[in-house]
């Protein structure tokens, strides 16, 4: 009987020891193959913090992400101020969106290298045609004067290094010249800016305007639709856009050849 409890006892052990050693093993083994799955996650996202970077410098460099807001038709307004039986003037803004505003964009990407690093960048070409109706309402409380021939135009362009031509503007048959920088930066803080002619005479009419625009970037392009109704058609050789924003395209054609995009807002 003793002979059997100590044979039972030491196949119990051996079996006990067997499965622990198998254990240590196992954890053993999941130690070590986690040192290269840490390696691997390290080199992983330090790449991705160089691409980053390489991204950043070459942006910095060509020009970075692009948006483009407005025009925006601005005319300065006087308004009278009573405080204490004290009467003070007070230069105010009245701004006004485009009635009608139809942009056609072609965009041509290109891949730039920093090390081993692939950064795609793009030349755009864009044409902006549109109208503003001038005969709208305005608070007239207290209202004193309307600096019809101090009114202008401003575009917003996040990245100004971006232009790559001069952007004359045609004004109802006027060809205008832009200056760089936004007086709007409550609104837009970065642009071109284009001084008008007097408006006096076009008070009951629709104005008419367009100009082209040649813009590089990097990253992303995208508009902001602030006409009473906004159409944008843009194509691109690129194969594999992504359409973001608030606004997914009406319809679009995506091949291996590129893309064509519409939109109407």
């Amino acid at each position: 009987m003793n002979t059997e409890n100590k044979s039972f006892e030491k196949a119990h052990n051996l079996v006990r020891n067997s499965v622990t050693l198998k254990v240590v093993t196992i954890t053993i083994m999941v130690l070590l193959l986690l040192i290269p799955t840490e390696m691997v996650k390290s080199i992983i996202g330090e790449r991705e913090t160089l691409n980053y970077a390489a991204t950043n410098e070459v942006g910095s460099k060509w020009a970075g992400p692009q948006q483009l807001n407005g025009p925006i038709l601005t005319i300065p307004v006087v308004y009278e101020v009573v405080n204490a039986d004290q009467k003070s003037e007070v230069v105010k803004y009245w701004h006004i969106l485009p009635e009608e505003l139809k942009i056609d964009g072609t965009i041509q990407p290109e891949k730039l290298r920093r090390g081993i690093y692939e950064v795609v960048v793009y030349k755009s070409k864009c044409s902006f045609t549109g109208k503003f109706d001038l005969n709208k309402s305005i608070d007239r409380n207290g209202l004193n004067e309307i600096r019809y021939d101090q009114a202008f135009l401003t575009l917003g362009i996040t990245d100004l290094r971006g232009i790559k031509d001069e952007i004359v503007l045609n004004w109802n048959d006027e060809k205008l010249k832009v200056k760089p920088g936004s007086t709007l930066s409550d609104l837009i803080y970065s642009g071109v800016t284009i001084d008008l002619p007097d408006l006096s005479d076009n008070l009951q009419n629709k104005i008419d305007f367009d100009f082209a625009l040649n813009l590089q970037g990097s990253q992303s392009m995208s508009f902001v639709p602030l006409g009473n109704t906004t159409e944008v058609n843009l194509t691109s050789n690129w194969p594999s856009p992504s359409f973001d924003g608030n606004f997914l395209p009406d319809s679009r054609e995506v091949s291996a050849t590129g893309f064509t995009a519409n939109w109407k807002i």
